[in-house]
């Protein structure tokens, strides 16, 4: 009985080394046909005198690009429009505060210190000329 066991599994695995060796064949074929077409496909040709006819166009533009002066351009017209619309919006300080539109007998309870106000005047105001730089640079 041990002897048919032994025999069993000699048998089996002579059947997987065969099936290994004809799935290790069907992967051989599948690569070299893969590889076969690989090098079947014609290389991309490349035109040199056009790629050096773009070369010498492109240095031509970065040489006259450079040459060029920095020549500052007046403000456009919509930026004075644009300053002007802000200047309305933003112009009111925080001792004027917006118009009154409310009744008489009613104020505005702040409870924030005079500090705190001048703090944040300060902060808005950076935050204005921010705004400003940015517009200049947008123009430039």
């Amino acid at each position: 009985m041990q002897k048919s066991i032994a025999e069993s599994e000699e048998r089996m695995e002579h059947r997987m080394e065969r099936m290994m060796d004809r799935k290790v064949q069907s992967v051989n074929k599948w690569l070299d046909a893969f590889e076969l077409r690989v090098l079947e496909r014609s290389a991309p040709t490349t035109d040199l005198s056009a790629l050096q006819a773009d070369l010498a166009s492109l240095r031509t533009n970065v040489d006259a690009i450079l040459a060029a002066p920095l020549v500052e351009t007046p403000a456009a017209p919509t930026a004075l429009a644009d300053d002007t619309v802000l200047d309305a919006l933003f112009s009111w300080t925080a001792e004027e505060g917006p118009a009154q539109t409310h009744a008489k007998g009613k104020r505005h309870r702040s409870h924030r210190t005079e500090e705190e106000k001048a703090h944040k005047r300060q902060r808005w105001q950076e935050k204005e000329a921010r705004r400003a730089s940015i517009v200049d640079e947008e123009l430039r």
